[in-house]
């Protein structure tokens, strides 16, 4: 191996069990160019049948496998008889360290499922969680859980922001602030779990300045957007719920605007709409991380567009090349330490 090689992430990507077929996937994978000093190494997981219909270049490694997970399968079932199928192998591969990243598109259920039962859980954290950049007026913000844990006791919320604190640490923000997703900003807002979940939280500001909290309390969905804080916790079936609601907003919003007509005599609209597509489209985001977990883990849609598959490779790539996974845990002892 040479020694560029060794600074290459090496990046799998599975090919399967998502609404886009493999050969698509595939050839889009062999068609974009991937800038850099050090551009990913893919170990592409598929069937034979997937394979034999592109080249792929001589740097790609392609694995074979003969089982598929559907969408529509139950997770634990599947994983525990599915061990030839592309997610398992992909997961399996990157618990020996012969991945540093694995990206599926497939069943969440039982990405979730093979990742948290082959993968240590990081020190000091119970259940790991689902978390994805969501833009805003200001910088994009950090919203965990969006999928993975359907319910989440107030000890697991404290869990949630301390890993959503220490990835927007890993971006580069000093000192992140938190909100807490409720109905409503007042303290006594919301169900007991949220209420005494507001309770916990505030030991975040134990060593923080009275006038720049960590914790600032409850947020109103509608607020989140004016991107006033950098995490945003809440249960994965809340979590998940309004992400797809900003995604359809997001685009129902954009499809509208691209009714104003012929865009060419309207060059400042034309510019704010390719601003906002920007922006607003999740498709120029990466996928959701697995977070808590011995491994770089993501998630993207099951109906992503190449395009989100692409991003959510550059993701990855950044969080391996910026040792995410070091500093998480760095962070996450440090928080340990000072409780």
């Amino acid at each position: 191996m040479s020694k560029e090689d060794l600074h290459r992430p090496r990046i799998g990507i599975d090919l399967l069990g998502c609404e886009i077929p493999g050969k698509k996937l595939l050839e889009d994978l062999t068609k974009f160019d991937f800038q850099g000093e050090h551009p990913p190494k893919f170990t592409l997981f598929a069937t034979k049948e997937i394979f034999a219909q592109v080249s792929t270049p001589d740097d790609f490694t392609c694995h074979e496998v003969t089982e598929t997970i559907s969408m529509d399968e139950d997770p634990l079932t599947a994983v525990r008889r599915k061990k030839d199928s592309s997610l398992i192998v992909g997961i399996q591969q990157l618990k020996h360290y012969e991945l540093d990243a694995f990206i599926s598109a497939g069943n969440t259920g039982a990405l979730l499922a093979a990742a948290t039962l082959s993968l240590p859980t990081l020190p000091g954290i119970d259940r790991p969680a689902l978390i994805t950049l969501i833009p805003t007026k200001q910088d994009p913000i950090a919203v965990l859980d969006v999928g993975a844990n359907v319910s989440a006791k107030a000890e697991n919320l404290l869990q949630f922001a301390q890993m959503g604190i220490a990835y927007q640490k890993t971006r580069g923000i000093k000192h992140p602030s938190v909100g807490l997703l409720n109905i409503g900003e007042e303290k006594q807002k919301g169900t007991p779990e949220l209420r005494k979940a507001y309770k916990i939280l505030q030991a975040l500001n134990k060593d923080a300045p009275i006038d720049t909290p960590v914790f600032i309390g409850n947020i109103e969905g509608r607020d989140v957007f004016h991107g006033n804080i950098d995490v945003l916790i809440t249960d994965g079936f809340t979590g998940n719920v309004f992400l797809k609601t900003a995604e359809g907003i997001a685009a129902f919003i954009l499809e509208q605007m691209q009714t104003l007509g012929p865009l060419e005599s309207l060059p400042d609209i034309k510019s704010i709409i390719a601003s906002l597509r920007h922006r607003l489209d999740y498709a120029e985001y990466p996928g959701a991380l697995l977070c808590g977990v011995e491994g770089i883990v993501m998630k993207c849609h099951g109906e992503s567009t190449p395009d989100a598959f692409i991003n959510s490779i550059k993701g990855a790539s950044r969080l391996v090349h910026n040792f995410f996974l070091e500093k998480l845990k760095k962070e996450l002892s440090s928080d340990r330490a000072d409780q």
